[in-house]
């Protein structure tokens, strides 16, 4: 037997081989499939790391799928490692708004169910396939993340296995338990590089009495970004966002959401500021699409972290580059767009990118794009002063570099 075989032969045994199957989904960045391990509770996750960390196999963390483009390209993936059989919510309590659940259980299904209880999936992450390890793992937000907040702000305590295979806990159901509270908030966006979360404890929010939806078609990206600001204020509103695709008029959508009254006064607030008018309750969802659907091949998306009052300048600096946005301007946080062109063109999207995050305080990121666009760069841009603490960080929780090796920044 190869090595490979001898190693698929020791996770069969420890696992079962119901949960190891020989071929599985491509291992991104155009590399071929790899055996795919599928251990069904955080138990036999310990165990499927644990072996991997004694064989010295290098895995890809994978949940639903919907965002292996971000981050740096992998060194080395001897297994993918999905979360999917870590599925379910364990624990609900509608008395307390609280919930225990599975990394491998899909946002979707888990806001039906809450919603059935009376309460709201604070986590916007979009993706058809977004899971919610995936979502942490990312930190990814949505729309909505201007009344929820961020994802890290919603785990009240996670179930995660680190790099050696020791499964750990930190936190718990209460926000009063803030044993290793802090450890969640490191674990939420490393990009499972420090461990695989297998569980969490989030906090939920009531569903609220009314939710309403205004749009408005701004005369410039200065007026939209003053007006989307303006809007973000409001204590109702849920999400503001602006659409500025490439050559194209300006849209602003609002989504307002709370008690009736208050929602029916920030409506009527927001109506006498400027031209809103009712949009439709899927108003959102082509700044939805801008964020999750992958780019056509050869495209790239960013995404950007501004200071709110430069989000206009930069917008504008972007769209002079070609690139189509999408704007949070009351979070700060915006989405760049390209469409394929030549490698020249990848180029002049690189720099056009980077010059706008400078402008606006802030830094960036490569979310998706081709691999021949990634090689030779660091997704996350020019943040060399962070890298020593990452490897740091990396060498402590994951020291044999079994988990998403060379995914996080400097690629650690």
């Amino acid at each position: 037997m190869t090595r490979a075989e001898q190693a698929l032969a020791r996770l069969c045994d420890a696992l079962g081989p119901e949960a190891v199957l020989a071929g599985g989904p491509p291992a991104g960045d155009g590399a071929a499939p790899a055996p795919t391990l599928r251990p069904a509770d955080p138990l036999a996750l310990a165990r499927a790391v644990a072996l991997l960390h004694e064989l010295r196999l290098a895995a890809l963390v994978r949940g639903g799928g919907t965002r292996l483009s971000l981050g740096n390209p992998l060194r080395r993936t001897d297994v993918v490692l999905s979360t999917l059989g870590l599925e379910g919510v364990r624990d609900f309590d509608p008395g307390e708004g609280v919930c225990r659940v599975g990394a491998g259980t899909l946002l979707s299904r888990l806001r039906a169910q809450v919603n059935a209880g009376g309460w709201e999936l604070p986590l916007d992450a979009p993706g058809r396939g977004s899971t919610v390890g995936g979502t942490l793992a990312a930190a990814a937000i949505g729309p909505r993340a201007q009344g929820f907040g961020a994802p890290r702000d919603q785990v009240l305590g996670l179930e995660v296995v680190l790099g050696d295979g020791l499964l750990t806990k930190c936190g718990g159901r209460v926000v009063k338990n803030v044993t290793g509270y802090d450890l969640a908030k490191l674990y939420t966006g490393s990009l499972g590089t420090l461990g695989v979360i297998a569980a969490a404890w989030l906090r939920l929010r009531p569903l609220p009495e009314r939710v309403a939806w205004l749009e408005a078609a701004p005369a410039s990206t200065e007026t939209a970004c003053a007006r989307g600001l303006a809007a973000a204020r409001r204590p109702t509103t849920r999400a503001a966002a602006v659409l500025l695709p490439a050559g194209g008029p300006a849209r602003l959508v609002v989504e307002l959401a709370g008690p009736a009254a208050a929602v029916d006064c920030d409506a009527d607030g927001l109506a006498g500021e400027g031209a809103f008018g009712a949009a439709n309750a899927d108003a959102l969802d082509r700044a939805r699409r801008l964020q999750a659907d992958p780019p056509r091949a050869g495209g790239l998306r960013f995404r950007l972290w501004l200071r709110p009052s430069r989000i206009a300048a930069v917008a504008e600096r972007i769209a002079a580059a070609g690139g189509t946005c999408l704007l949070y301007p009351g979070l700060g946080q915006a989405w760049a767009c390209f469409e394929p062109g030549a490698p020249a063109s990848q180029d002049a999207a690189f720099a056009a990118v980077a010059s706008a995050a400078a402008l606006g305080g802030g830094g960036h990121c490569l979310e998706a794009g081709p691999a021949e666009a990634r090689a030779g760069r660091d997704a996350f841009g020019d943040a060399a002063a962070l890298v020593p603490l990452t490897r740091a960080l990396k060498a402590r929780f994951d020291p044999a570099g079994v988990l998403n090796p060379g995914r996080a920044l400097g690629g650690t």
